[in-house]
């Protein structure tokens, strides 16, 4: 309870200027926004077309539009959702672990591991779908733990409503499905045809939801996410593996200790942890039957342990499967791997006490599970601090105290409204005034490179076309010189002055400067 109390402190202490948004947390907020006004749950597009919510699952925004219906903030109802979750979280995980295996230890480690990860503290922190996701998710592995001690059907029932509401949250949540019927299929002990009937309640209850959103955007002629076009799927698998592993080497506490990351250094330290493991597990098999010992009591964290080593391999397939067979594929990120981080670290400490259980006159290998989770918790929570005091002092994304008080955002809230805009930062457009906004096409990777060009000359490409006859409004922020950087490299500069060049400006500020086409009367 302490624990719990204490991260919801620590994510209402990061979120003093509010969570992070950024594009996706601004579709969410946009789309709930829109739902409240009337509109439907989705967004309009900078053409004026409504566009329903099709790249992300719906259930996020649902939530924050049921709090908006009374007149709530929806970035403070964001803000609000994630610190109570927060603490709900890890007092889901601590008394599920405890009611499961009996052992108190493990309950308080892993509640301190959750709280103490800082990818797990910046995802709190912002605007975005995982708080809710990962609840949703644990809280149907936890349900399915005591259905399998208790074998209460509602118990089940509500495993799978959690589980559905998951995969609506994110597609992802497929994994803590899959999950969900592999520990049904492997570690129930009723008879087949009950097992059977269990996992076709439970996959039905988890999959409908999704199903039923899913035919619901057929019929609005809309996709989800697309096969990509002549895409090297072997070529898309190495990168995944490569982004995979870097992102692993990252959770290794102390990494400052070992040799320099290398592809190869990583794979062979999961080979020698694996062959560890395998080894431990053979030693206490065989000891658990010397003891007489039941090997599937779920007191001695094998179980837990398998649950978590199963959810790490679904989510890892399903995520791998997204990257290289769907378009646009999901960014290869600690925020995406967070919940096979999370299986890893309760995966091993449940092993652990596998491990050690057999052993109970040895009094002392309990010191073991201890110590290495306080050096584990004290690497991380070195992290998580400085980015809480981080997000503190100026918040982050279009919510920090920069944007809050940035000049140009309140001069583009009084342009006309019949004015189109265009710029480099779309979302943030969208985010403050509520005003679609086209994406510059050769930021967005939309038209060729050119460093010549002026803007608004080009007849192919349309925001340039709408620029040039419509009178819309060029809104670059300060942030495009990096943008230009990353695409441009040295040559950044003089694309800028070249995609400027003659133009009427407007208003210019220390955040950056509004433009017209020199044809354009101005307003």
């Amino acid at each position: 309870m302490m624990i719990a109390l204490m991260g919801s402190l620590m994510i209402f202490f990061s979120t003093v200027w509010g969570p992070w948004v950024y594009s996706d947390s601004t579709e969410y907020i946009v789309s709930a926004r829109n739902l409240i006004q009337g509109h439907g749950l989705g967004l309009y597009g900078a053409s004026g077309a409504f566009h329903p919510l099709s790249l992300h699952p719906p259930f996020y925004s649902l939530v924050l539009s049921f709090f908006g219906l009374f007149g709530a903030d929806l970035v403070t109802t964001a803000r609000w959702i994630n610190i109570i979750l927060f603490g709900l979280i890890i007092l889901l995980l601590g008394v599920t672990i405890y009611a499961y295996t009996k052992s108190s230890w493990l309950s308080i480690i892993a509640s301190f591991l959750f709280f103490s990860l800082p990818v797990v503290v910046d995802v709190f922190s912002g605007a975005m779908s995982e708080p809710l996701f990962l609840f949703m998710g644990l809280a149907s592995l936890c349900l399915i733990l005591l259905f399998l001690k208790n074998n209460r059907m509602i118990l089940l029932i509500t495993a799978g409503v959690a589980s559905g509401l998951a995969m609506l949250t994110r597609y992802s949540g497929l994994a803590f499905t899959i999950t969900g019927i592999g520990i049904l299929l492997i570690f129930s002990r009723t008879p087949w045809i009950k097992r059977i009937i269990d996992i076709g309640t439970y996959g039905i209850l988890s999959c409908l939801p999704t199903v039923g959103w899913l035919i619901w955007l057929r019929t609005q002629s809309l996709g989800v996410r697309s096969s990509p076009i002549n895409a090297n799927w072997g070529d898309q698998f190495t990168k995944f593996k490569l982004a995979a592993m870097e992102i692993y080497w990252s959770w290794i506490p102390f990494t400052s200790l070992l040799p320099r990351y290398s592809y190869n250094l990583a794979r062979n330290l999961i080979i020698i942890f694996l062959l560890l493991v395998l080894v431990l597990i053979g030693l206490t098999v065989w000891k658990n039957h010397k003891n007489k010992q039941k090997l599937l009591d779920p007191t001695n964290g094998l179980i837990l342990g398998g649950l978590m080593i199963v959810l790490a391999v679904a989510y890892l397939f399903v995520l791998a499967f997204s990257y290289i067979f769907t378009y646009p594929p999901p960014d290869l990120i600690n925020r995406t791997f967070l919940p096979v981080h999370l299986a890893v670290l309760v995966g091993i400490f449940s092993l652990i006490l596998f491990f050690i259980r057999p052993w109970q006159n040895a009094r002392w290998l309990i010191s073991i599970p201890i110590v290495l989770a306080l050096g584990i918790s004290v690497s991380y929570l070195h992290d998580s601090l400085n980015l809480v005091s981080s997000y503190h002092q100026g918040g982050a994304g279009y919510t920090s105290k920069a944007w809050r008080n940035a000049i140009i955002i309140k001069q583009v809230e009084q342009l006309p409204t019949d004015i189109q805009l265009i710029s480099n930062e779309s979302a943030l457009v969208l985010f403050y005034t509520g005003r679609p906004a086209y994406d510059l096409s050769e930021l967005a990777g939309l038209a060729p490179q050119t460093i010549t060009n002026r803007y608004g000359d080009d007849p192919n490409d349309i925001p340039q076309k709408v620029f040039r006859e419509n009178g819309a409004a060029l809104i670059l922020f300060n942030t495009s010189y990096q943008q230009f950087q990353e695409l441009y490299g040295d040559q950044s500069i003089p694309r800028i002055e070249n995609l400027t060049k003659d133009l009427t400006l407007y208003s210019q500020t220390a955040d950056g400067e509004i433009y017209f086409y020199p044809s354009t009367p101005l307003p």
